[in-house]
């Protein structure tokens, strides 16, 4: 197996009778292949073969063969899967949680995630889509924001929390006017000079009478 390689069907050999099943590098190579017309036929003898072997867990049916390699590279997170409140790892699949890298074996996960640099990132992911939309409130930030890779972005957003929650307390929670999407601030109960700090524009619509 490829070491860099992250995302595998244990379906398709490579080859006709080959020891060695696909896997790919990147995502999109992944999705590619199970559309391919090679995956589909693979996925429709294997259906049809009173020999296969159904994965309790992903609920897919492998060939004798491609079993073996599947429960190779998962037997470990199956050991374990019933001792964590993870819906998100599953077979094949080792990543914590959306927000987080997609390793390439089960202890490469663990050992990341084993690492003490890493578990600030961890407590951060808990602020999920608020923070995400924190750290993306204003254009220029989203722009420089979508050129970064995973690790990249919750690094910024880490930084961005530690910047203003420090000097400014909590995120104001304002409402996004529909019209002009900059926040409404009717009681004024927070100053431009503070919503700036914020990256957040005051909202100046007047309503009709």
């Amino acid at each position: 197996m490829n070491k860099t390689h992250k995302y595998f069907c244990d379906l398709c050999p490579k080859k006709k009778n080959s020891d060695i099943f696909c896997s790919f590098d990147k995502a999109r190579d992944y999705e590619n292949h199970i559309e391919s017309s090679k995956h589909l036929n693979y996925c429709k003898l294997i259906e049809e073969d009173s020999e296969s072997i159904l994965c309790k867990i992903c609920k897919k049916k492998f060939s004798k063969k491609g079993y073996e390699i599947h429960k190779k590279r998962n037997e470990r997170l199956w050991n374990v899967l019933q001792l964590i409140n993870n819906d998100y790892l599953t077979c094949n699949r080792f990543q914590w949680s959306k927000y987080d890298r997609h390793f390439n074996s089960f202890q490469a996960m663990i050992d990341h995630r084993s690492n003490p640099a890493v578990k600030s990132i961890a407590e951060l992911k808990k602020y999920k889509i608020s923070t995400l939309h924190h750290a993306t409130n204003k254009h220029s930030y989203l722009k420089k924001f979508d050129d970064k890779n995973m690790d990249e972005k919750l690094n910024m957003i880490e930084e961005e929390e530690e910047l203003y929650e420090d000097k400014w307390g909590e995120r104001p929670q304002l409402l996004m006017c529909v019209l002009c999407e900059k926040y409404e601030n009717e009681e004024k109960k927070y100053t431009k000079k503070h919503l700036n700090k914020w990256n957040m524009e005051e909202c100046d619509c007047k309503e009709d009478d």
